[in-house]
């Protein structure tokens, strides 16, 4: 007998009213965490777990920090605990909400049965004549998958070193002027957006001088060059 017929109106009445003031029967504790499982899997994806990651992260390592670190050390290490969590919560949601976004917005089915999807294998084209609502459920789970796999690369390769790393630093600097120098929210702020910019024009600066420097030396060649052509000319003559 299947479990789910077990679950008629009339036992759930008297179940009910046999266990006032208790948890419900444990029997009935399989349906549950069926509803609660396909809730979760139709509403919660990776962007929303890692935002219940980060901010789970953000309201207990902090914590965590100040009662069991170093005495001199408590205020500076739940600082950059809280930094982490905001930095790698924010970069981590919009990349992953990103690239499920991006492989979503490339399924588009025609009426001509044509199936144009840039990572899709060719045979859910087969599925989706035969089963479209189970297709379209696949499907949605694919694109999540297949986004987050490509979210986590571009995080390994490029965002974590180029945005969690400079953004965690800012964060930390932002939040260490409010609590350990006493500064408004504003004036630290300014100091930190100062700060990174004096940073970024000085990176600007060096691409300006490499370039520059190659255009000096693309110069020379060139002038060399000619110089050997005018020679020979006035060889010939």
């Amino acid at each position: 007998m299947k479990i789910s017929s077990s679950f008629n109106t009339l036992d759930r009445r008297k179940n009910y009213q046999s266990f006032k003031g208790v948890p419900p029967n444990p029997k009935y504790l399989p349906e549950l965490l069926g509803k609660a499982g396909k809730l979760v899997g139709e509403y919660i994806s990776m962007p929303e777990q890692k935002l219940f990651m980060a901010t789970t992260a953000l309201l207990l390592q902090p914590l965590i920090d100040l009662k069991f670190a170093k005495e001199d050390k408590k205020i500076d290490a739940a600082i950059k605990s809280a930094s982490k969590s905001i930095a790698g919560g924010l970069t981590g949601v919009a990349i992953r909400a990103g690239f499920i976004a991006l492989t979503t917005s490339q399924i588009q089915f025609q009426k001509t049965s044509k199936f144009r999807h840039h990572f899709m294998p060719k045979k859910a084209v087969e599925m989706y004549r035969k089963e479209p609502e189970y297709a379209k459920l696949l499907l949605k789970q694919y694109n999540q998958s297949l986004g987050t796999l490509m979210a986590i690369a571009v995080m390994v390769l490029i965002t974590n070193p180029k945005i969690d790393v400079p953004l965690t630093s800012d964060l930390q600097d932002l939040i260490s002027g409010v609590v350990k120098e006493n500064k408004t929210w504003l004036q630290s702020f300014s100091e930190v957006k100062d700060r990174r910019a004096k940073i970024l024009k000085g990176k600007i600066d060096k691409v300006k001088n490499f370039f520059n420097k190659n255009d000096e030396k693309l110069d020379k060649i060139v002038n060399i060059i000619k110089q050997d052509e005018k020679k020979k000319e006035e060889v010939k003559k």
